[in-house]
């Protein structure tokens, strides 16, 4: 999951500061996330979070910007990566957000996912869209993806795929929230809470759609 917090306006959100700082912490569990934060400067205009069940990146994004020849470099990277991401405790990751409580912010939180087809009901949305056709011409073409948008709130979708190489036995895609609002200390539990729902809703509620699904 990533995460996008930027104080500027949109209009100039491509000239904000490069990031400054790049902290990694682990949320220790059954299965570790790692967490990952760049923030942009002492007065935090735009600060990217990610959550990911992966290790982060060998080099943070603003080393990448500034030196992308080391970062094409893969043991360098290695090298140099470590000394770049400062290794902290998760909490120390969510007290640097602070800086942004009470401010108007564009936020923007997008979420993957992957899943067994096997693990997905068959009258859930997503398995009656699968299969759907068409005939152009002589070829017949399936529905292997989608995309939807929520209405009421043009700029969050949610999307999914047959992922390729799977033999279509899994459902990838993404979910995406993006709104103006002032940030506060449930900002983000918030945004991942209405994620979760609507994937539950896309992935796992029951549908009225019915079609043939691919063997």
């Amino acid at each position: 999951m990533s995460v996008e917090i930027y104080e500027l306006p949109e209009s100039e959100q491509e000239n904000c500061e490069p990031f400054e700082c790049a902290l990694v912490g682990q949320i220790h569990g059954e299965r570790p996330v790692f967490v990952t934060l760049e923030i942009s400067s002492a007065d935090a205009k735009y600060a990217s979070l990610s959550l990911s069940f992966k290790e982060p990146l060998l080099m943070p994004t603003f080393w990448q910007e500034i030196s992308p020849e080391i970062s094409d470099d893969e043991e360098l990277s290695r090298e140099l990566g470590g000394n770049a991401w400062e290794k902290v405790l998760p909490e120390a990751i969510w007290k640097k957000l602070n800086v942004f409580l009470g401010k108007e912010v564009n936020l923007t939180v997008e979420a993957m996912f992957s899943i067994e087809r096997k693990e997905i009901p068959q009258d859930s949305l997503v398995s009656s869209m699968i299969g759907l056709r068409t005939v152009a011409g002589e070829e017949q073409f399936l529905l292997t993806g989608a995309q939807f948008a929520v209405r009421g709130f043009p700029d969050d979708t949610v999307s999914w795929y047959l992922k390729p190489g799977t033999s279509n036995r899994t459902v990838s895609g993404q979910l995406i929230r993006q709104r103006s609002e002032q940030f506060s200390a449930e900002s983000l539990s918030d945004a991942i809470q209405i994620l979760q729902t609507r994937f539950n809703q896309v992935i796992r509620a029951q549908s009225n759609l019915k079609t043939h699904a691919i063997a």
